[in-house]
Parts: C-alpha cells; sequence; structure tokens
C-alpha cells in the first residue's frame, strides 16, 4: 500500500471526521503522510492506567494499517501497559505481557518478525517514575525496535518529541499531531519505515 492508500484507509474508516483526514505532501524528495488528530476527552476509556492509549487512538492507527493482520502479518505493542491480549504480542517491563522485558532485551527474542510496531514509551523522568521504570533512552529503543521490525514494516512511535535515530534504519513517512482536549499534552505520532 502506498502512503496515499493509507490515508484513503484512514478516511473510509472515519468518514465523519474530515477535519482529520490526512494528506501526503513530499519532505526530502520522498512522500510523507501528515495530518492532526484531535480526538476529544472520553472518560469511558476502558483502563485507568496513567499513561494508557487515549480512547479512539488504536482504531485511527489501525486503520492507517488495513494490512496489518495476522496470520500473515504481525502486530506488537511495545511498552504495552495496559493493552488487554489480542491477536498481537505485547512487551512491558512492568506490566504483564507475553514479554515482560525491556525494548533493549527483547530484539534477542523475536529479531525481524513485526510488520507493524505500536510504540508508546514514558516522555518523561517524571512519567517513567510513576510506571515504575527508568526513562529510555529514545536512540537505543528503536535501535532495538529496528532488530525486531521486518524489511518495509513499520514503527508508530507516540510521543511528545521526534526521537533520534538512525536514517539506516529508519525513514520518517508520517507525522501526526495528536490533540486529546483541552489541558492536555499535544502528542507527535511519528510513523516510520524499516529500510530494506
Amino acid at each position: 500500500m502506498t502512503l496515499a492508500d493509507r490515508a484513503a484507509a484512514h478516511a473510509a474508516a472515519f468518514p465523519t471526521t474530515p477535519a482529520s483526514h490526512l494528506s501526503v505532501g513530499q519532505e526530502q524528495g520522498r512522500d510523507v503522510l501528515y495530518g492532526r488528530w484531535i480526538i476529544g476527552n472520553c472518560y469511558r476509556n476502558k483502563t485507568t492506567y496513567y499513561g494508557a492509549y487515549p480512547a479512539g487512538y488504536l482504531p485511527r492507527v489501525m486503520a492507517l494499517f488495513p494490512d496489518a493482520h495476522p496470520p500473515h502479518r504481525h502486530v506488537l505493542h511495545m511498552f504495552s501497559g495496559s493493552v488487554p491480549p489480542g491477536d498481537y504480542d505485547r512487551v512491558d517491563a512492568v506490566q504483564p505481557a507475553e514479554y515482560q522485558c525491556s525494548v533493549y532485551d527483547f530484539p534477542a527474542l523475536a529479531t525481524g518478525r513485526y510488520f507493524l510496531v505500536l510504540a508508546d514509551p514514558p516522555y518523561t523522568t517524571a512519567d517513567a517514575a510513576k510506571y515504575g521504570t527508568p526513562m529510555i533512552d529514545r536512540r537505543r529503543a528503536l535501535a532495538a525496535l529496528a532488530a525486531v521490525t521486518m524489511p518495509g514494516g513499520f514503527l508508530v512511535w507516540l510521543d511528545t518529541c521526534w526521537p533520534i535515530h538512525s536514517k539506516t534504519q529508519w525513514l520518517t513517512v508520517g507525522r501526526i499531531a495528536l490533540t486529546r482536549s483541552t489541558n492536555h499534552r499535544t502528542r507527535d505520532i511519528t510513523i516510520f519505515r524499516r529500510v530494506a
């Protein structure tokens, strides 16, 4: 699928939110997906876990990847926190998951397996303290995730910054601003594609 196909798939899945539709532009001679999602505040989120995905976030992301379905395409939730079990793998250093380990240790268990990796790491040292983990080294984490992502696969990284990464491992192919509601941090969704 092209990035334009992915934007069209998202628009088809969310036809009543045209302001949140995505477009494809050019950045350094290659296509990049751009947009802004205003998700809104939802007090019916199924979890009260600190830092959990905002309600509505995962359906929007998965609408971009209709081709990311088992058994042929494998999906990973890194820093999975309260993500419930499903037809994907979860990795978390603290919370119960299929793999309970750090992002740095995981490549020894699953090299080159995943088509789509979703990551929502602690954004600050204060956030990491609330999870009971040390703050991550973003560059090192992205290198570890490159080892578990198949060539041509994708990493969707939710954070408050564009993380440092090796251009020999990752190409930035998407930039989406995520606003939940008033008085919440605005976050960046960076979509990377694994260099073949």
